[in-house]
């Protein structure tokens, strides 16, 4: 049993959300990619397996490298 969370990051194109999953691995998250135009960004959520801290956190990691992400 799972969920999925899926949004569109920032200017929608295949590169930003590349990058953007990119910096998410290297900070412990994974995601997945889906469509071209625009690109969005995935996450499967194992609802039953994870606590509130547990989204919190990765909450926190996906803003981060959001900001991250749009200064380039």
């Amino acid at each position: 049993l799972g969920a999925m969370i899926a949004f569109t990051p920032l200017d929608g194109r295949p590169e930003t959300a590349k990058r953007f999953m990119t910096m998410l691995y290297e900070a412990g998250v994974i995601a997945f990619s889906a469509g071209s135009n625009p690109a969005r960004v995935r996450f499967l959520v194992p609802i039953g397996a994870v606590t509130t801290d547990d989204i919190d956190a990765v909450c926190r990691i996906v803003e981060d490298t959001l900001a991250r992400t749009a200064q380039g």
